[in-house]
């Protein structure tokens, strides 16, 4: 896997716990896999398990970019914002987290910077009827 972003050993001990291709690889699996998610599933995606785990994904991310310079977190950035862009085109907000309430309290989330977790797509909306509220 190439070396598009840094991968320093500051991020190595962050990523110590995650999976081995996260651990490895950091920002140079993660924008890709979110890449992905973007292109193939924001839209199609219908286990909110999967789901579940892509936004965790871009969650990393962010964990990652605070401890980027602020050089390679303009870079990074750029990177993801047409990316981030097609997710939100591709879903719609939603008034609760879709991690529930006891995860968003603990981890403080907030749809402002973790926007990711306040979205869904229609499968998923469907799917999981009656557990979420299309926000306006």
């Amino acid at each position: 896997m190439s070396e598009t972003y840094p991968h320093t050993p500051k991020i190595r001990d962050f990523l110590k716990s995650k999976s081995d291709l996260v651990k490895q690889n950091g920002l140079n699996y993660l924008i890709p896999t979110w890449r992905r998610f973007a292109e193939n599933y924001a839209d199609k995606e219908e286990l909110i398990y999967e789901w579940l785990n892509d936004l965790d994904s871009r969650r990393i991310i962010d964990e990652i970019l605070k401890l980027l310079s602020n050089q390679e977190r303009i870079k990074v950035k750029i990177d993801l914002t047409p990316i981030d862009k097609l997710v939100i085109e591709k879903t719609f907000q939603v008034s609760e987290c879709v991690l529930g309430e006891e995860i968003e309290s603990a981890q403080k989330y907030n749809r402002v910077d973790n926007w990711y977790y306040y979205i869904l797509n229609e499968h998923l909306f469907k799917s999981e009827s009656g557990k979420f509220t299309r926000r306006n």
